[in-house]
């Protein structure tokens, strides 16, 4: 028997403190979502997954570097087959990321790391060394004609005052979050996504 992951028992924490109703989803043999969530009588879909080692990590000492996104886009991917579950139900369908690997919870999941992985790295173009147009360029996983099942990436972590969840939400989502039937424990970071200029 394999002991569950650490996200698992924050997020349970995190839904416990706020009296939001959750159950486990039944393993199948196929991929399902970790939970089932019951927010203002509608369903949402959660699949947590937690960041445990990365080699570029230095703890004491030396210097730690990244791709900045990479953690997220890793945990897009792992997680896609999962999500599509709750999406073809019609139900908003969230991917949460815990940092179990940096203690101060930043190393690969700071803000901009979602954003990035979501929409593409931040791109700026110059001519005659002036900013002429930025927007959000390669390496984007969320798009409108692809992993629209995700209705928002969201960040799971541990505070003095215990569990919080940001959520960012997908722009091409297939079901999008429904701000009315979220409670305030949840917070909800909308991003404007800046497409290339033609």
């Amino acid at each position: 028997m394999t002991s569950k992951p650490e996200a698992e028992d924050i997020f349970e924490s995190f839904c416990d403190s706020h009296a939001v109703s959750w159950k486990r989803v039944p393993v199948e043999k196929t991929r399902t979502p970790d939970y089932i969530v019951s927010l203002n009588g509608q369903s949402f879909y959660f699949e947590v997954k937690q960041i445990d080692e990365d080699d570029n990590f230095k703890m004491s000492g030396g210097v730690s570097s990244r791709t900045v996104g990479a953690h997220i886009r890793q945990k897009i991917l792992d997680s896609r087959k999962q999500i599509q579950v709750g999406a073809k139900h019609g139900a908003p369908s969230i991917l949460l990321v815990y940092n179990n690997l940096d203690p101060m919870q930043l190393f690969g999941t700071e803000q901009h790391d979602f954003i990035a992985a979501m929409y593409g790295e931040m791109t700026v173009e110059l001519k005659d060394s002036r900013i002429v147009d930025s927007y959000h360029g390669r390496n984007s996983l969320l798009r409108d004609d692809h992993n629209t099942s995700f209705s928002a990436v969201g960040h799971l972590r541990h505070s003095a005052t215990g569990p919080i969840v940001r959520l960012y939400e997908n722009s091409f989502a297939r079901n999008s979050l429904n701000i009315v039937s979220l409670p305030p424990c949840f917070e909800v970071v909308y991003v404007e996504v800046t497409q290339r200029a033609a």
